[in-house]
């Protein structure tokens, strides 16, 4: 392969092989990169090919690096400027800026013009501000003393104002993420527990509510319904909470009507009975059940604040037990409920107000920085062939994500926002332009695997085919670096210059710079060309018309052409996107511009929306996930699930049952069904007239209360917090014990300690995540003891009620604490209880069970072979299994993450749970279903295939078969170890064999249409992807295996008796 490239070619230059007269590029060699070049390329003229490599290297086996060399190229290209549409020449290289998504105008200047790696900075440093060298010398005359002081005092004044302005970022940093935003989501919180804490200690305002000691349930409702919020989550939880509201209140009066009605027949057991049934465990089982399935932090404090008033009701005002109906007691508990709810909100609206508008903007601005970031380190790492950059890009990944995830946050919220303030319209304009945000992820995922796959390919493999592969890419590299790289400068300039900006955030003005769009058409342009022109270099190249080893070369050939293929179409990709995101960014600014007319026409929910409306949500809506019926068929050919259909009709009745009752083996509606018995068992003895009073003294409404809501589904779920809720109540309990003997009775005392004590428990509940229940427990302990006790001292009770009850006026604040720590400790066990010996669902079983049925679905839509969706034009559409369906199979796998952590806390004799082999493998599959995702985008594209597109499908029929149904086999294989606990054979279905035979199939239609000058390598695109994601695939699937191998690769022997 010496003569591997032909000395007649000119060397592209630029990407339209251009020269303005600058001069040819000269190839350097910089330290450490190895020449691939004769002797004599270096004695050649600067006029004559210098700058194409002449031969390859030796074999990359013999070298010590741990990375392949690369030819140290300093060339100038042609490019379009985004900012003026200008077409110039420069030296461009890669270098993203010191910080994620902030970089001055200037430093953007100094990004555009330092593009590549670390070698070429240090002949451009001197025309650098913040590059990687020290300050430049190149500018300090060195003739005489003075001019050599005065640059010494310049550069001394420079690293100042350098590092003042670094401090004050830091400082700016500092109080925008921790004193301020940190610091005002507890103090808003404690302000609201505070003023909700007057409906007892303001005599004033207690007395306007009435008696009863019921009135601390206004100080307990905000510690549930906080105002640490965005305005439109707090516009949501209140829908939520009046709503439950209005449940609860219907539960409470059904309640009483349905006791009050049996008493009057002398029937008040059988009264009872159905309210136990029907509304003690049919109402909080439902709620149970919709908490679960909603699965919203709003939606939760909603069904928190109606279990506590329904509760209130049912166990502790008597009425229902008494069978009397009593509106007093539900009206003030719907207005003490009310109280909190509204306080909470007041303080979220007027106390640093958050909008989630603004949060949108300003998670769109560090999303886009944090792409401009990814897409420079990419690049540079794929034409470099360098790894170095694989954890910083796999944190930059991890950085993306949570934005996405509080982007869909922000967007969620925001709609409030927009529907009250009737500007429907932006609503949908920002839910398109967050959409397409989104999706710039994905095709960055795409590239990162083309990237991943080009190490692997000439890194990885065997010292010949790493050899072989080493010089393919060395030669696509060399030849698609321009274009490549001058996509990247104008993709680059337009993602720093989108307008999220810190001065919009307080305003809905939208400035685009006009060139932008015609800046990227015309730069796609220049790629497209000088792609297709590079490409046509590429073929003419003597290696490709070498006979000998033919098909080995034809696998390596294909293999390194799919990856850069696939690169440099991923980079196409992600400018079109990027051209729509600009497209939607000028409708957004002529919508502002237009004045942002309001509609309100949500309230007119009987009319249909206008037309503007319904073209702006136009492919909006949740799309169908829902895996498709004729998924099984697939396990069998289609004669089989014929017949299979036909004996349906004649099941047995049994069977016909089994299935129609099929709703109650779901674990969410046995979920349910186990809250609601849970529930009725812990409130009976509040309706037996023995055990009545016993329930009452120690307050065992509270205990119901922390039994419904602190039931998990699984059993991890429910264990995680035990220790966390009954440590917390110990705390809350004895806290309000202390200061109440300190300050007896003093409320003042009393309300600011409550207000100090508020501020880091708030702390906690908002920032511990995982365990803020402890916060919340302390809090509620606190108020339970504390501000009961205080309405016990004031005689603020009901007349029905034992004035004596726990000291009466003179309470003994010790053994109130007491009897709330045996109440809230109760429900705690008793959900344990329930969790683990009533339909009890193991995180661990129930993540291997969902992690399998994943992969056999995976395994399946694979074996349907994505490309036999594609149709000729003008023929029906053929039935499929669309990958699309995978966006449920991704929601499926981040229910699993949750279940993972929650098997964490899952006692198991056989020791800890294999937490790190598991992420391990939550991380594989997640990339699985990003490659199923990127291979789904590029056939949405276009459902039709061309002339030749289909007859290469056609062509390649059998190969893929064989292929898909190897990957399925696999994923049926890795699937049935983990559902069975066992270690997988060492003899697995080869997929390399089938690749390669495929990978030669496709190559001999490229030669043919090479040979007959026919087709463009637009034609292979489909099958660039096909190739990649199928290598992908196979990889991903092997780590998986080398995974479960880890876990069960030791049997024991009961393991295996019969």
């Amino acid at each position: 392969m010496a003569n591997a490239l032909q000395s007649s070619s000119s060397a592209p230059d630029s990407p339209d092989g251009l020269s303005d007269g600058t001069g040819s590029a000269m190839m350097t060699i910089s330290g450490g990169v190895s020449p691939r070049s004769s002797p004599s390329t270096t004695d050649r003229k600067a006029g004559d090919m210098a700058n194409r490599p002449q031969s390859v290297a030796q074999d990359t086996e013999s070298s010590s690096s741990t990375e392949r060399p690369r030819y140290g190229t300093e060339r100038t290209y042609s490019l379009i400027v985004p900012e003026t549409g200008e077409r110039v020449r420069r030296h461009i290289t890669l270098s993203p800026f010191d910080s994620i998504g902030e970089a001055s105008s200037r430093d953007r200047l100094v990004a555009d013009y330092d593009l590549d790696n670390d070698q070429a900075a240090e002949e451009s440093t001197a025309l650098l501000i913040n590059g990687n060298g020290a300050e430049t010398r190149a500018l300090a005359p060195k003739t005489t003393f003075i001019s050599r002081w005065i640059s010494r005092r310049y550069a001394i004044f420079k690293r100042r104002i350098k590092r003042l302005v670094q401090a004050i970022r830091i400082i700016r940093w500092i109080n925008d993420h921790i004193f301020f935003h940190e610091f005002t989501r507890p103090l808003k919180c404690s302000l609201t527990y505070f003023l909700a804490s007057l409906t007892v200690f303001s005599s004033t305002i207690s007395s306007l509510l009435g008696t009863g000691d019921s009135k601390h349930l206004t100080a307990t409702v905000t510690v549930y319904f906080h105002p640490s919020r965005t305005i439109g989550s707090m516009i949501e939880a209140l829908a939520f909470a009046e709503l439950a509201l209005v449940y609860s209140t219907l539960l409470s009066y059904c309640s009483m009507v349905t006791a009050a009605g049996f008493r009057k027949l002398d029937l008040l057991w059988v009264g009872h009975a159905i309210v136990l049934v029907v509304f003690c465990a049919g109402g909080l089982g439902s709620i149970a059940l919709m908490k679960h399935k909603i699965g919203k932090q709003t939606f939760n404090t909603a069904c928190s604040v109606a279990s506590t008033a329904f509760t209130r009701i049912l166990v502790r005002e008597g009425s229902v037990q008494e069978g009397k109906v009593s509106f007093s007691n539900i009206l003030q508990v719907g207005l003490l409920v009310n109280i909190g709810v509204f306080v909470s909100a007041t303080v979220c609206f007027l106390v640093f107000p958050v909008t989630a508008i603004s949060r949108l903007k300003k998670t769109c601005k560090d999303l886009v920085g944090t792409y401009t970031h990814i897409l420079v380190i990419i690049t540079r790492s794929f034409l470099s062939g360098s790894w170095a950059s694989k954890t910083e890009i796999e944190e930059l990944f991890n950085v993306a994500g949570s934005l996405i995830s509080s982007l869909d946050t922000s967007i969620k919220e925001a709609k409030y926002e927009h529907y009250i303030c009737g500007t429907e319209t932006e609503y949908f304009l920002q839910m398109r332009l967050v959409k397409s945000i989104e999706s710039i992820t994905q095709h960055l995922g795409g590239l990162r695997s083309s990237w991943q796959m080009q190490w692997d390919l000439t890194n990885l493999q065997e010292g010949h085919t790493r050899s072989s592969c080493g010089e393919l890419f060395d030669i696509f590299v060399y030849y698609l670096e321009p274009p490549m790289k001058s996509l990247t400068f104008t993709v680059k300039g337009i993602l720093e210059g989108l307008p999220f900006n810190d001065q919009n955030f307080g305003t809905y003005d939208v400035r685009l710079n006009s060139q932008f769009a015609p800046s990227l058409n015309m730069a796609l342009d220049l790629f497209s060309s000088a792609r297709m022109k590079a490409l046509k270099e590429i073929y003419a190249q003597e290696i490709f018309a070498q006979q000998e080893n033919r098909a080995e070369l034809a696998i390596h050939l294909e293999k390194v052409a799919s990856t850069c293929g696939q690169f440099s179409q991923g980079l196409v990709d992600l400018a079109r996107e990027i051209l729509s995101i600009i497209h939607l960014l000028k409708e957004y600014e002529d919508y502002v511009s237009s004045g942002r007319p309001r509609s309100w026409w949500w309230l007119v929910f009987w009319k249909p929306n206008p037309k503007n409306l319904q073209t702006a949500s136009t492919g909006l809506e949740e799309e169908d996930v829902t895996v498709p019926s004729n998924l099984a068929h697939l396990f069998n050919d289609d004669n089989i699930g014929a017949k299979n259909q036909k004996d349906i009709a004649r099941d047995p009745w049994r069977l016909k049952m089994w299935r129609a009752f099929r709703m109650f083996r779901r674990n969410d509606v046995r979920f349910g069904i186990k809250v609601g018995v849970g529930a009725l068992l812990f409130t009976l003895p509040a309706y037996i007239p023995q055990t009545r009073d016993i329930f009452s003294h120690y307050r065992g409404e509270w205990g119901l209360v922390t039994f419904v809501l602190m039931t998990n589904m699984s059993i991890g779920g429910t264990t995680s917090t035990v220790l966390y809720r009954i440590f917390g109540t110990v705390i809350g309990c004895y806290s309000a014990w202390l200061v109440w003997y300190i300050f007896p009775s003093n409320r003042v005392a009393l309300a600011l300690t409550g207000l100090f004590i508020a501020f880091p428990c708030f702390c906690i509940i908002l920032g511990w995540k995982s365990n803020g229940a402890f916060g919340r427990f302390v809090l509620l302990a606190f108020n339970l003891t504390a501000l009961y006790s205080y309405s016990l001292s004031q005689n603020d009770v009901d007349r029905d009620d034992d004035n004596e009850d726990e000291g009466g006026v003179q309470p003994v604040v010790g053994e109130i604490a007491f009897h709330r720590l045996v109440s809230v400790s109760c429900g705690v066990l008793w959900s344990l209880v329930i969790t683990v010996y009533i339909w009890p669902m193991s995180a661990r079983a129930t993540l291997k069970r969902k992690l399998s049925i994943l992969w056999i679905r995976m395994g399946l839509l694979w074996k349907n072979d994505p490309l036999n969706s594609l149709t000729v034009r003008g023929e029906p559409s053929k039935p499929y299994v669309s990958i699309h369906d995978e966006q449920k199979l991704q929601k499926s796998l981040l229910n699993m993450r949750s279940l993972m952590v929650a098997a964490e806390n899952e006692f198991r004799l056989k020791g800890p749970f294999p937490k790190n082999h598991y992420a391990a493998i939550m991380n594989t599959t997640q990339e699985i279903l990003d490659v199923y995702h990127n291979m789904n985008s590029m056939i949405m594209k276009d459902l039709y295939a061309s002339e030749r597109e289909s007859r290469m499908i056609a062509y390649t029929i059998d190969e893929r078969k064989e292929l898909s149904n190897r990957i399925f086999l696999l994923f049926y294989l890795i699937a049935a170890a983990l559902r069975l606990n066992l270690p997988l054979p060492y003899d697995l279905p080869n997929t390399v064999h089938a690749r390669d035979r495929m990978i030669v199939k496709v190559n001999e239609y490229r030669m043919k249409q090479l040979s007959e000058d026919a087709g463009t390598e637009d034609d292979f695109v489909l099958f660039y992807a096909f190739i990649l994601a199928t290598m992908s695939i196979n990889d991903g699937l092997l780590h998986i295996i080398a995974s479960l191998q880890e876990i069960y690769g030791s049997v024991e022997e009961e393991t295996l008796s019969i």
